[in-house]
């Protein structure tokens, strides 16, 4: 028994025309938004009042948890402070660690840039049954599942959460 493959260029082509039609779709809204000058929004996402442990986010921790150098955390950090998002601290008890705490116009922008996030997620899915929506999401999860065989990974998306899959 055979099957077809679609032909791996049209098939990456398709997948990378999705992925750059929704990121510029995203920067378009975030511009509409009054919203491009906070650069990372996944930064915004990632910070919380407090960390699991009762304090503030480390640099050091975003950087690994961005899957970024901390020399790329530090420059969109830098960038985030400059505009107001951010405060950076040092840490009491290591001075070389710097605590990162969201300032309320932070706050706010988090807020609207989870908006911005789910308008274009709205869009993506719009005219999709719900059965088309599950099924969907199986195919996205077999395909995860498929990459993590090999290597592939999807830990700690600091990305707000999908509408797919949402009730």
């Amino acid at each position: 028994m055979s099957f077809c493959v679609p032909e791996p260029a049209h098939h990456i082509s398709l997948l990378f025309q999705l992925n750059r039609a929704k990121h510029n779709a995203i920067q378009a809204a975030l511009t509409a938004e009054g919203l491009q000058d906070v650069g990372q929004p996944r930064i915004l996402f990632l910070l919380k009042e407090e960390d699991a442990s009762g304090g503030l986010p480390a640099q050091q921790e975003l950087a690994q948890r961005l899957h970024v150098s901390p020399a790329t955390i530090a420059n969109s950090l830098k960038s985030l402070e400059r505009m107001g998002y951010i405060t950076r601290q040092s840490d009491p008890a290591d001075g070389r660690k710097k605590r990162i705490a969201i300032t309320d116009k932070g706050r706010d922008a988090r807020s609207r840039c989870i908006a911005v996030f789910d308008r274009v997620d709205n869009q993506l899915y719009a005219g999709f049954s719900p059965q088309e929506l599950e099924q969907l999401r199986q195919y996205y999860q077999r395909m995860l599942d498929n990459l993590k065989v090999i290597g592939g990974s999807a830990e700690s998306c600091p990305l707000p959460p999908p509408l797919l899959g949402k009730e």
